[in-house]
């Protein structure tokens, strides 16, 4: 019966509806021809139905749902008749044959600081807990790792070496050369991100579980540290970064936002407000730079989401490197 139905309800569009739309990215063009149409919804319907054809995950999951499923044919089928948006869907960049996923992050309110999940490990400068409400924006899925930078700079200042390691031993100074060189060759205005973007990102957007960590309560599954990477390790493989993407991301698929190597923000570091606050770029001046996230170095207290620390912009450490935001 639902088989006929929806069957039925392409069929009138069909009829019905000889446009088509213009989607963000590829997201529900299953048959990649550059526009959503009733041809798109026929193939969803087929694959949820049947389980046949071969349109990539990422496409079908309109709803970026996790799964594949009736939600998304009624999503598309309401974009197609105008009256639904989709999602943005991420965005991916090519340099000099690398490539980087930037993940969309829907805008949204949250609590930024020592919240209750932190326990007795928030400090000072994590405080005030305080409201912030943030626009919609896209943060790269990983840290940027060495073979980008090389890709866009030509050289390789990291102590420790891989393509596909984050970069480090790069101070913010040398980031914003980075994003200048990079929006040069893309056209477009990749940034640091803010200490609130970062943050809400981390802690899993719109979509947070309100894990201590970036993904998890658990971070060894979610991040390289100095329980798993420890000190005592040098001169074994196990010393240092480690390729990106190689622990579980969080709630947005965004991987190493807990350990591996801290990350850059754009902000000068300072003390919190405590009032409610939209789009928050911290203080207009300082001496030190914001950076976040933890580093295979350091314990597990310096891998929270809100744990942070500024250090001046010159500054250059085998463990702190970059992620990149976009409007």
């Amino acid at each position: 019966m639902m088989n006929r139905f929806y069957k039925s309800l392409i069929f009138f569009l069909a009829l019905a509806m000889p446009f088509t739309a213009s989607a963000s990215g590829k997201l529900g063009d299953l048959d990649a021809n550059g526009v959503v149409d009733v041809t798109d919804v026929t193939e969803l319907l087929a694959l949820v139905l049947y389980g046949s054809g071969d349109a990539d995950f990422a496409v079908a999951d309109v709803d970026r749902s996790g799964t594949v499923d009736i939600g998304d044919v009624t999503l598309l089928i309401g974009y197609v008749l105008g009256t639904l948006d989709l999602p943005d869907a991420e965005q991916e960049f090519t340099i000099n044959d690398v490539s980087f996923v930037m993940v969309p992050v829907e805008g949204g309110t949250f609590s930024m600081g020592a919240t209750a999940e932190q326990g007795s490990d928030g400090i000072d400068r994590e405080l005030p807990v305080h409201e912030v409400t943030l626009s919609s924006f896209y943060i790269a899925q990983t840290e940027v790792t060495q073979a980008l930078w090389q890709a866009v700079m030509g050289d390789n200042p990291s102590h420790f070496t891989g393509d596909l390691l984050p970069v480090e031993n790069v101070s913010w100074n040398d980031c914003q050369q980075f994003v200048a060189a990079l929006n040069d060759l893309t056209g477009q205005k990749f940034r640091l991100p803010t200490e609130a973007e970062w943050e809400f990102a981390a802690r899993g957007g719109n979509e947070s579980e309100g894990f201590k960590y970036a993904g998890s309560n658990n971070l060894p599954t979610v991040g390289w540290y100095s329980y798993n990477d420890s000190w005592q390790l040098r001169g074994t493989g196990a010393y240092g970064t480690h390729p990106v993407a190689t622990r579980n991301p969080n709630e947005l698929m965004l991987y190493d936002m807990s350990g591996n190597v801290h990350e850059w923000c754009q902000d000068w570091f300072g003390n919190y407000s405590t009032g409610a606050q939209t789009n928050p770029t911290g203080p207009v001046s300082g001496t030190s730079r914001v950076y976040r996230g933890g580093s295979w170095y350091f314990d597990e207290w310096f891998c929270r989401v809100s744990f942070r620390n500024g250090v001046v912009p010159t500054y250059r450490s085998y463990g702190i490197g970059l992620r990149l935001a976009l409007d």
